[in-house]
């Protein structure tokens, strides 16, 4: 036939097509099922939440001590007390004893209630000396482990013997956010040595892939890593 002429794909640049169009043909799937994976991954992440800095409630103006409880105090003088948010994100839902009331003086130091979670207790000291104006914890009725703002969680009202120099050592602001990278990053320490002493339950409880913590690490943990915790990270003297 006049007019036609025949070419050798394989003497042309045809076959680097076919080997393009096989080459996507065989991409495609396996994009698809990384993709998904990823996706899987991702719902999956989105549904631990873990224990960062960025994650905790820092209010400005509180004043934060290394025994893990804030003090803001009002234009009347008086402070107000609680727990931070870190110490609220580690143990889980809890519940508080009081041990001063209304009209009670308490020293710096002093055991001021009781943390509890079933058997598991840890002591919460005043990091303020003063008389107590008012309460915010009720025996038996106590739970602020689900308080919308960190300062609705407080649990006395005081007023402050000496404030100045009682909190010359506590933290403020970018200060106490840098002090509470460090404690998160003890803590991870802490529950490394720890958890491999405590039958049935190993790291992965508490620590996420790439190191992270979970929230409440400490819910499942027995009281005698509680015990310890007290000593590690509740009896610090500033």
């Amino acid at each position: 036939m006049e007019g036609f002429t025949y070419s050798n794909l394989f003497d042309t640049k045809g076959i680097e097509y076919i080997v393009v169009i096989i080459f996507l043909l065989l991409l495609i799937p396996f994009w698809v099922i990384v993709n998904r994976k990823s996706e899987v991954v991702q719902h999956i992440q989105q549904g631990i939440r873990v224990l960062t800095t960025n994650f905790l409630r820092i209010p400005k103006g509180l004043f934060f001590s290394p025994n893990h409880t804030w003090m803001y105090l009002e234009k009347s003088g008086q402070a107000k007390i609680g727990l931070d948010d870190f110490l609220q994100n580690v143990l889980g839902e809890i519940s508080i004893q009081p041990l001063k009331m209304t009209g009670d003086t308490v020293k710096k130091g002093e055991v001021l209630a009781i943390i509890e979670q079933g058997e598991k207790q840890l002591r919460v000291h005043s990091p303020l000396s003063g008389e107590i104006v008012e309460a915010n914890v009720l025996p038996g009725e106590s739970d602020v482990s689900d308080a919308n703002e960190l300062e609705a969680g407080w649990l006395y009202s005081i007023v402050p013997a000496s404030w100045q120099k009682e909190t010359s050592g506590f933290l403020l602001g970018a200060e106490a956010a840098n002090w509470f990278t460090d404690e998160i990053t003890r803590l991870k320490d802490f529950l490394n040595i720890k958890l491999v002493r405590q039958a049935g339950v190993s790291t992965v409880l508490a620590l996420q892939e790439g190191g992270e913590l979970e929230i409440n690490p400490l819910e499942k943990m027995d009281a005698g890593i509680w015990d310890e915790f007290q000593n590690e990270f509740m009896e610090q003297r500033s």
